[in-house]
């Protein structure tokens, strides 16, 4: 279970770090000039950085959620085919799978 849990662990971390990469780009998309005085208080700070990042997130998950249907059916459709290549492989190597 240790390696499972350390795979797993290793996988979230990925994801995580795409997720933080895909919103700088965004942020950086966003505002090729840098970002700018967001709320009005006449300075430019981390509140203003982290609006921009807030919107960004949003835009990225939209993005996400509007593709996430189609690459979940290509996986779920690719792992069907998968599954019963290797059903057959089984079945072809023990006898068609006769007890």
């Amino acid at each position: 279970m240790g390696f499972l849990k350390r795979l797993l662990g290793f996988g979230t971390t990925v994801a995580g770090t795409v997720a933080a990469v895909k919103v700088t780009e965004k942020v950086k998309e966003n505002n090729p000039e840098g970002v700018q005085d967001v709320n009005g208080d006449g300075k430019v700070d981390y509140r203003d950085y982290a609006i921009e990042a807030k919107k960004a997130a949003k835009e990225v998950y939209a993005e996400v959620k509007e593709k996430a249907p189609g690459v979940m059916a290509d996986a779920k459709e690719k792992g069907g085919q998968i599954y019963e290549d290797t059903k057959k492989k089984v079945q072809d190597t023990f006898g068609g799978g006769k007890s």
